[in-house]
């Protein structure tokens, strides 16, 4: 039991005996627990004179501290309780670039429509960071574009995906040179899938950025391998798309000791809805 409620029942009571009946425990432990205060801060808390209890000076300095300390917890109380469905504070996104860059808009767009007071931050980079920064617990929330397995990450599937090959024009385009993720990113994984599957063995350029890599498709300098998700409708206007047997997901990533509370509940809600 709490040692300083046991104190403030004591004084109020002005009974061991009484202060055991109200906290429906025994005399002794009530005794125990004023002992251990007095083992911890190396005082003497009652006195008594003639049967007579009353609190010593130090004593009087601890009870006004529990005074304090039950009015602190009080309030702790009340604001948490008039808070619990409140959403509002901040909380901080990692996504990887092909979610963060083509599919997360809206999500945020929502969030900020229906909870002005929630501020959330976005920070965007390959699939490897992503993990790092949840196992380092940098980020509260995790999207990326692999699978992975790893015991001190939670992983939930949101969304499916699909990756398709891209040419400016399938009679003149380059096959010579293909243009790719850099390692570490959770596209490249499928786009080296894709490869292997057309048994191609191009020239292979690492651009980080697919907005890049679909500019010089564009511009006839070679093909991709890109997420479907990526693809605008001047990209199906001006492109050749041949989609591939090859599907994927994106994954929401949270360390496994992370606290879910009520702005973190809302926002994976929101994500799982995709």
């Amino acid at each position: 039991m709490d040692p300083y409620k046991v104190l403030t029942e004591v004084v109020k009571e002005r009974s061991f005996t009484k202060a055991a009946e109200n906290l429906y425990t025994s005399q002794p432990s009530v005794s125990r627990d004023i002992k251990r205060l007095e083992n911890k801060y190396e005082i003497k808390v009652f006195e008594f004179n003639h049967s007579k209890m009353s609190l010593t000076n130090d004593g009087k300095k601890l009870f006004r501290y529990a005074l304090q300390r039950a009015q602190m917890e009080a309030e702790l109380w009340h604001d948490l309780k008039e808070e619990h469905n409140k959403v509002a504070g901040e909380l901080t996104i990692g996504s990887s670039y092909t979610y963060g860059e083509y599919k997360l808009s809206q999500h945020l767009t929502d969030l900020v429509t229906c909870y002005p007071d929630l501020r959330i931050n976005v920070r965007l980079d390959n699939s490897e960071t992503m993990i790092e920064n949840i196992k380092n617990n940098t980020i509260d929330l995790g999207i990326v574009e692999k699978e992975i397995q790893d015991h001190m990450i939670n992983t939930s599937r949101i969304a499916k995906d699909e990756m398709v090959l891209i040419r400016r024009n399938i009679n003149v385009s380059n096959e010579d040179r293909c243009f790719i993720r850099e390692r570490g990113s959770g596209t490249r994984v499928y786009q080296e899938i894709g490869l292997s599957q057309l048994k191609l063995n191009p020239y292979l350029v690492e651009i980080n950025n697919t907005t890049l890599i679909k500019h010089m498709v564009h511009a006839g300098n070679g093909f991709a391998i890109v997420s479907k998700s990526t693809l605008t409708p001047t990209d199906y206007k001006i492109l050749d798309i041949t989609p591939l047997n090859i599907e994927r997901y994106f994954y929401l990533l949270t360390h496994k000791n992370k606290y879910i509370d009520t702005n973190l509940k809302i926002l994976i809600e929101n994500l799982e809805h995709s």
